[in-house]
């Protein structure tokens, strides 16, 4: 039970971080704003957003910070330009940042996922040291969050330049109906791949006690 109101609540901030950019952006088009403005608007309700969760939990992660630090730059370069196209490539900057940092952590030999899954089983100790006893001593474990960890920063890095793409190609209006079906788009691949992972290697760890 305790795992599925976890999930539940991860699920629920997914939709909040997603569903009030747009609603903000959606509305003050509605009010005839222009769309630089209703992208800037749209952008400081997501980092209201990540100050009101920060307020909460009584603590302001990384992930806040660069959230927070990229939307900022962006809006200055955006009005200085008057280019709205380069507010929109907030997502690409995010999405390739942590696309980056997946892939690093791999080549640096300590692949993120295993890092972040650590974390959350923090309060599980004997949980811990079993994860620490298999990472030094079985290969396959390694190599399980090692893959995880690459195809997660593979398909962030993927949807960073795809966005890029499409924010140069296509109109600014078009392109920022199409963020949000690109975040559901992202979580899903991410979300299937995990899943299509465990179970491939569930099957294969059953078949290898079976004999």
């Amino acid at each position: 039970m305790e795992m599925t109101m976890e999930k539940k609540a991860v699920l629920i901030g997914l939709l909040w971080d997603i569903g009030l950019p747009a609603a903000v952006f959606y509305g003050a088009r509605a009010l005839g704003c222009d769309v630089l403005p209703a992208l800037v608007a749209g952008g400081l309700a997501a980092v209201i957003r990540v100050g009101f969760v920060a307020v909460v939990r009584r603590r302001l992660n990384g992930l806040a910070a660069l959230v927070g630090g990229t939307f900022a730059l962006l809006v200055i370069v955006s009005l200085l330009t008057g280019d709205p196209r380069i507010l929109l490539a907030k997502e690409s900057v995010l999405s390739g940042a942590a696309g980056m940092l997946l892939v690093g952590s791999c080549l640096l030999g300590k692949p993120l996922v295993y890092t972040l899954g650590r974390k959350l089983n923090t309060g599980k100790p004997e949980v811990l040291a079993q994860w620490d006893e298999r990472w030094r001593n079985e290969p396959a474990f390694r190599g399980h969050f090692m893959k995880l960890t690459a195809v997660f920063g593979g398909v962030l890095l993927a949807d960073a330049i795809v966005r890029l793409v499409l924010i140069y190609s296509l109109p600014v209006d078009l392109m920022a109906n199409l963020s949000p079906i690109l975040h559901v788009a992202a979580l899903a691949v991410l979300v299937g791949l995990a899943l299509w992972y465990r179970s491939r290697r569930q099957r294969a760890m059953e078949q290898a006690n079976a004999r």
